[in-house]
């Protein structure tokens, strides 16, 4: 693959991270599973022969090297050049960051490890040339392990590299010294073919927190998309006999009592979602039929294991080969039918959508999940983010620009001010009647088109509470708190 860009894999959820120059020449990738994708918090590409992905799981950060280094024959500019970037990659990494490299590194470090004890497991195969040493100096240099050479494993296990009756071992898995206890295995899948020549190579790693997958926090939301018809008539009605409107109190008090009871309204009348995001849009076609066939298909599977003759399994094949014609007829259908929509004038807002999709899924980032500090360290902890945007806020905010000041001397100006004018209804409902539906609640969860679906006695609540506000200068102190959405 040509350029330096991101992509699906298919429909199977993988996502592919590349760089590459010219056509089957150089060119590195990483694929990540896709438990692992939203993990993903920087991808670094360097040439065509390097790059990083670094992932955050459980308060880990992982950086995953793919490497691919000149082979034997090319100039000794273009090695010295790898060398050199891998390099400067690595002291990039901060040292507590755990670190996998792995590649076609296009040397034989060999199965004897004198003078380098401290990288080479002594378990390689063949014997060290001139350019192996390169590899170990490297490993020295940064406190790495070569991990194919620390597990005894029969020749069949080692050799990487298979051409005729050439056989080598130059594909390597590297990682630090001190993650040499969370790697458990390291082999060769001799079963398992890269290209016709390169086998695959596979480190078996586990971590401390036991889990790779990326957790998401379930929070269940106020279901405001069913705010309209007979539902929305039932949320004014049942509010509006509420004895909240007739407290009168201090500000705070008046927006705590009021927001409880919209909130509490809303939850009952409209309901709770399950906290779970949106569900796979990838089988949006199926229909009634397909989801038929294919569950005749797993029920058939299920009683594979409790049935011993071959009727089973023959009802299991007829089942699968149905589920399978039906899936094929549904979905050339439904693509038939959105190729038509997509040629009139009224599609032309869905091919406008497609190409966005199409795009959101080539960027390397799904998601803003992590920040870093001054010095350019990633935080990963909930604490560590949000003292560093509190102290980025307060140096934004407080420190003047380009070191002119003003002095306000506010006293005086309190001793001057005697009067402030009220709030008046016809303004509330002027200015209620400017804001724009659809957008997302804040922290308080309140839609402005609650307000706006409450008529006259939600403008005269509101002026009461402005009035309010202004007479004891304090605002609420749900008003203090907002939502802040990094965006990469």
């Amino acid at each position: 693959m040509v350029g330096e860009k991101s992509k699906e894999v298919g429909n199977s959820g993988y996502k592919l991270w590349f760089t590459g120059k010219e056509r089957n020449k150089n060119g590195v990738g990483i694929i990540i599973d896709r438990t692992l994708k939203d993990a993903v918090i920087a991808v670094k590409r360097v040439r065509d022969r390097i790059i990083l992905v670094k992932l955050v799981l459980e308060g880990e950060t992982i950086n995953i090297v793919s490497a691919y280094a000149p082979q034997i024959g090319l100039d000794s500019e273009s090695k010295q050049r790898f060398w050199e970037d891998m390099d400067d990659l690595l002291q990039s990494i901060p040292n507590e960051d755990n670190v996998f490299i792995g590649g076609d590194l296009n040397r034989h470090v060999g199965s004897d490890r004198q003078g380098y004890e401290n990288v080479h497991g002594g378990f390689g195969f063949g014997s060290r040339n001139e350019e192996g040493k390169s590899i170990l100096d490297f490993a020295m240099a940064y406190d790495l392990i070569l991990a194919n050479t620390y597990f005894i494993k029969r020749e069949s296990h080692l050799v990487t590299f298979k051409s005729g009756q050439h056989r080598s071992q130059i594909d390597f898995l590297l990682t630090r010294k001190t993650n040499r206890a969370l790697c458990k295995d390291c082999k060769v899948i001799p079963g398992e073919a890269l290209t016709s020549q390169h086998r695959l190579v596979v480190l078996d790693v586990k971590f401390r927190n036991n889990s790779s997958k990326v957790r998401r926090n379930s929070v269940a939301r106020t279901k405001w998309w069913e705010f309209k018809g007979i539902k929305q008539v039932k949320f004014k009605n049942e509010l509006l006999e509420s004895e909240v409107w007739k407290l009168d109190m201090e500000a705070n008090d008046m927006w705590i009592q009021m927001a409880s009871k919209i909130r509490e309204v809303a939850r009952k009348v409209l309901g709770e979602s399950k906290g779970h995001g949106p569900p796979s849009k990838e089988r949006w076609w199926w229909n009634e039929k397909v989801q038929k066939a294919v569950k005749r298909k797993r029920e058939w599977y299920k009683k594979l294991p409790k049935c011993d003759n071959n009727e089973a399994y023959e009802q299991y094949k007829i089942a699968k080969k149905e589920a399978k014609k039906a899936v094929s007829q549904a979905r050339a259908q439904a693509f038939e039918k959105l190729y038509e929509k997509l040629g009139t004038k009224e599609g032309e807002k869905d091919i406008y959508r497609l190409a966005r999709m199409r795009e959101r899924k080539c960027q390397d980032l799904n998601q803003v999940r992590c920040i870093k500090d001054k010095e350019g360290k990633v935080l990963v902890k909930d604490e560590d983010i949000k003292e560093r945007w509190r102290n980025y806020f307060n140096d934004l905010f407080n420190n003047s620009q380009n070191g002119n000041s003003v002095n306000i001397d506010y006293r005086t100006i309190e001793k001057n001010v005697n009067y402030t004018r009220r709030i008046r209804s016809l303004e509330v409902k002027e200015a209620l009647k400017r804001m724009k539906v659809g957008k997302a609640c804040g922290p308080d969860e309140i839609p402005i088109e609650v307000w706006k679906y409450l008529g006259d006695m939600g403008v005269a609540w509101l002026t009461k509470l402005f009035n309010k506000i202004i007479n004891s200068k304090k605002m609420p102190d749900e008003w203090r708190k907002s939502i802040l959405v990094p965006i990469f």
